[in-house]
């Protein structure tokens, strides 16, 4: 594990392979290590770089409030350190986010965008159930809400046959700086609405996917981002719920380096 400090402060990270770099970025109240599969499958065909955002893991810990040009200044200040001028980015949930404003403020930085199971423009119904978890964080402390995750993030059978990935996250969840989710999370419940105004400035080549069956990051909102970014292709993966990356492992791998690996063959 490794360290890198920028004007946002101190940020853990993990590095594995060669080639064009590739960065993922996790979602909240999670950390790099939710792409271990990632890092595995594709180090041998990419630079892959993960990292913990701000207010997560061994990354710096700021006061709240949190806003998302904290998070896009971060990554910027990563790939200055680690002397990288253009990569592919993966954002996942919240990481999606992130990497869409990354987007629109260095465009110039990105060989290609990639949003995994990420919100957009949500419904008046959709936005009053995050507040209310967001209030229940508030009130209760984090730990109410992890079980709730767990079953919104992966199919029952998976829980049952993959035990020790899924007791992770749950330790993940469970061990997370009180304030800092809070703040993370709070701006993850209403960071949509500043972004969905602007997805038509996002000009790179963007790959749009998420689970049949995700019911907070769904299907609709991947194809109203499709139709809002001029360059971007929709993929939805049958029979998935949100957490893609490590349910849908194999999938998701293929399908990422399928995307990139498009865009470098010249247009006939």
């Amino acid at each position: 594990m490794a360290t890198a400090v920028c004007d946002q402060g101190m940020i853990r990270y993990e590095e594995k392979g060669i080639g064009e770099p590739l960065i993922l970025i996790h979602g909240v109240g999670l950390d790099h290590t939710m792409w271990e599969k990632q890092v595995e499958g594709l180090a041998g065909h990419f630079r892959v770089i993960v990292y913990d955002m701000v207010g997560h893991g061994g990354s710096e810990h700021p006061p709240a409030p949190y806003t998302l040009s904290q998070f896009v200044e971060q990554l910027a200040g990563l790939m200055n350190y680690l002397k990288i001028e253009k990569s592919h980015v993966v954002g996942f949930s919240m990481g999606g986010m992130v990497a869409q404003a990354f987007a629109k403020k260095y465009k110039e930085r990105l060989k290609t965008l990639t949003i995994m199971s990420a919100v957009a423009n949500r419904t008046e119904e959709q936005r009053k159930a995050i507040l209310s978890r967001v209030e229940e964080v508030k009130k209760t402390g984090p730990a109410s809400t992890i079980e709730p995750a767990i079953q919104r993030w992966f199919n029952e059978e998976f829980i049952e046959k993959e035990r020790t990935i899924v007791d992770q996250i749950r330790k993940r969840l469970e061990t997370n700086n009180p304030a800092s989710y809070l703040a993370a999370y709070t701006l993850f419940a209403t960071a949509d609405e500043e972004l969905w105004p602007e997805l038509k400035q996002i000009s790179q080549p963007t790959f749009i996917l998420t689970g049949e069956d995700d019911i907070g990051s769904n299907p609709e909102m991947a194809k109203q981002m499709h139709k809002e970014i001029a360059h971007s292709e929709v993929f939805i993966v049958p029979g998935m719920k949100h957490m893609l990356p490590m349910e849908g492992a194999d999938i998701v791998n293929k399908a990422i380096r399928f995307f990139i690996e498009k865009q470098a063959i010249p247009a006939k």
